[in-house]
């Protein structure tokens, strides 16, 4: 129930933000679902995200960020180019998992309200057990709340 909970709540947050990629990962954390995203491109080293699910997790704070150089120590492994700069969003949702959303910089980025209420909805329905709501239902939830 908790893999299809993380699996609908990604799929609302995409139509929602209408972000270009996203994981839903569980506690560990393990990718339970991938929209447009590879699973072998999120387990390569120069890809950010775990780790910073990892951090959401930890602090259970939506973390808004991107994958541009944060540790000059890290260059060579991080750098990226504008044309490959995304914006990325991470949203906990303890406790059961963590929602993984990015798309290129020049589709804009995910406004901190969006982002606020996204981790809002998540603790809601987690908190009324609505574990079993759809993409459309938590869709139609976000814009009625």
């Amino acid at each position: 129930m908790s893999a299809d909970f993380l699996s609908n709540f990604m799929r609302a947050a995409l139509s929602i933000s209408g972000a270009e990629r996203g994981v839903a990962c569980d506690v560990e954390p393990s990718i339970v679902d991938l929209y447009n995203i590879e699973q072998s491109d999120v387990l390569s080293d120069k890809f950010p995200g775990l780790e910073i699910v990892r951090q959401a997790l930890a602090t259970g704070e939506p973390i808004l960020t991107n994958n541009a150089v944060n540790d000059l120590s890290q260059a060579p492994v991080t750098n990226t180019n504008y044309s490959n700069l995304r914006v990325i969003v991470v949203i906990p949702l303890a406790p059961i998992g963590a929602i993984y959303l990015d798309q290129l910089i020049r589709k804009g980025i995910f406004p901190k309200e969006m982002v606020a209420r996204l981790g809002e909805l998540g603790a809601y329905a987690i908190s009324n057990g609505l574990l079993n709501a759809s993409d459309s239902e938590l869709v139609a939830l976000y814009e009625n709340v």
